[in-house]
C-alpha cells in the first residue's frame, strides 16, 4: 500500500492527499490527547471492540486513519489494528507517535484487501 498514486488520479484525490501531508503536523498536535476528553467515542469504540472480539476477533483496519490515535486506541483495547491514510506525511506521522504500530499509505476507494480477511473496519469521522 506504500506505492506512488497512479499517474491519472483523479485530481480531488491529490489536492487531499497534498493538503493533509501539509496540515500532518498541526492536525497531530491539535487531536493528540483529544481521545481523552471523548467519553462517547471510546464507548463507541469499546463496542466495536467487543463486536470484534464477540464474532471471533481477526485484524481490524482503521482506514483514513490520520495521525493514528484511533489506531493505537484499538491497539490498547487487546486489536489487532493496523491503520492506512492516503497522505504519506500523516503516515510518516502516525509512525512516528506509534512506533511498533502498522501504518500504510493507500487510499479508502482502492483497498488492497482480500475479502473476508478483516475481523472489523473502521472509517472514524
Amino acid at each position: 500500500m506504500d506505492a506512488e498514486p497512479p499517474a491519472a488520479e483523479p485530481h480531488w484525490l491529490t489536492a487531499t492527499r497534498t493538503s493533509y501531508d501539509d496540515l500532518a503536523e498541526p492536525y497531530t498536535k491539535e487531536l493528540r490527547d483529544l481521545m481523552a476528553c471523548q467519553p462517547y467515542d471510546r464507548a463507541v469504540l469499546g463496542l466495536f471492540t467487543d463486536l470484534v472480539q464477540a464474532g471471533g476477533g481477526g485484524p481490524v483496519l482503521d482506514v483514513g486513519c490520520g495521525p493514528g490515535r484511533v489506531t493505537a486506541h484499538l491497539v490498547a483495547a487487546g486489536l489487532d489494528a493496523a491503520g492506512v491514510y492516503l497522505s504519506p506525511g500523516m503516515v510518516a506521522v502516525a509512525r512516528r507517535e506509534h512506533p511498533g504500530l502498522r501504518f500504510a499509505v493507500g487510499s479508502m476507494t482502492a483497498l488492497d484487501v482480500p475479502a473476508g480477511s478483516l475481523g472489523g473496519l473502521v472509517a472514524w469521522y
